[in-house]
């Protein structure tokens, strides 16, 4: 009885000990996620092979092939290439795939990867990615949104890619991205609007020096056309001529005046948005050569408080005194 007691005890002890202990557990196999992350940010110079379809390692792969003659090892370069630049994360579940920082010059970058669908089915998955970028916590606005499909098959327990897709997307429904557009466009317009108001004051500057009798000229057609002569003025050519000397020009209206007296030693030229309630900024210059912006405001505003635009000013040569 006694040695029936002390065997139970025994297994019993030993059960025990044995639940004590930690169970050594089987890692849970890798998501295609996992894969893909590792695939193109993975540490292991051998980790984006692993990865490609045993196909495209017999087809792709040369044995001897240095970096730069292997599109594939170029390829696998690029993720480690982005994840020395700066700091970055990575997040295995949730909406977000990856987060990365650096600095461009005195500019903050922030590049955030998103995962618009994961559609996981038996063996094969697809996952698609977007892209957005901001700066200085502003957010970069980009005329279509880039998405990437990758698309994954298990093949002997490893997720493989086997085909990856380039889309673009474009919200027409979303007003965010709408305003984006149209910001864009407005600032293609205020360059070509401050480039042209530059050109017009360099252009009175020349005009100035040549004829010195007449001073500035209110004109543009004088200011980019032929001199009474007949001869070419050092302007550009006449066939520029409707271009420049248009009173309407991409989105903007451009007015020239002050030209009082003989010689005329003063002018003015100011670009307006047709659009009154467009936002854009306003143009202008004098006879210092000095162009100027200002924020929804009206020409005279510019001349009157403008801002300096890059601290440009034009050379006048000749300057009418």
């Amino acid at each position: 009885m006694r040695h029936m007691c002390f065997v139970l005890l025994v297994t019993l002890a030993a059960n025990i000990s044995s639940q004590a202990q930690p169970q050594s557990k089987t890692p849970p196999p890798q998501t295609a996620r996992q894969a893909l992350i590792e695939m193109f940010l993975g540490k292991s110079p051998d980790a984006f092979v692993k990865h490609l379809p045993s196909i495209a390692n017999r087809v792709l792969i040369r044995k001897g092939e240095n970096p730069e003659a292997s599109i594939v090892q170029r390829i696998s370069l690029i993720g480690r290439q982005f994840t020395a630049q700066g700091h970055f994360e990575t997040f295995e579940e949730g909406p977000t795939l990856l987060v990365a920082e650096q600095e461009e010059g005195k500019q903050k970058v922030k590049t955030e990867v998103t995962v618009e669908r994961d559609n996981l089915m038996g063996e094969n998955d697809e996952i698609e990615i977007s892209i957005h970028v901001c700066r200085d916590g502003e957010p970069e606005f980009l005329p279509v949104v880039p998405r990437l499909i990758f698309s994954m098959t298990q093949e002997k327990d490893i997720w493989r890619l086997t085909e990856a897709t380039l889309a673009v997307h474009v919200p027409l429904t979303d007003p965010d991205y709408l305003n984006g557009v149209r910001k864009q466009e407005d600032q293609v317009y205020e360059s070509i609007a401050s480039s042209r108001v530059t050109m017009i004051a360099s252009a009175e500057a020349t005009y100035a020096a040549k004829y010195p009798d007449r001073g500035y000229s209110c004109n543009l057609t004088e200011l980019f056309g032929k001199s009474e002569s007949g001869d070419a003025t050092d302007q550009p050519s006449e066939s520029y001529a409707p271009n420049f000397a248009a009173d309407e020009s991409s989105e903007y209206h451009f007015s020239l005046a002050g030209c009082a007296g003989t010689p005329a030693t003063k002018f003015h030229i100011t670009a307006v948005p047709t659009e009154s309630d467009s936002g854009m900024k306003v143009f202008c210059a004098d006879e210092s050569g000095t162009v100027r912006f200002e924020v929804n405001g009206k020409g005279t505003d510019c001349l009157r408080r403008g801002q300096v635009l890059n601290q440009s000013t034009v050379s006048f040569p000749g300057k009418v005194d």
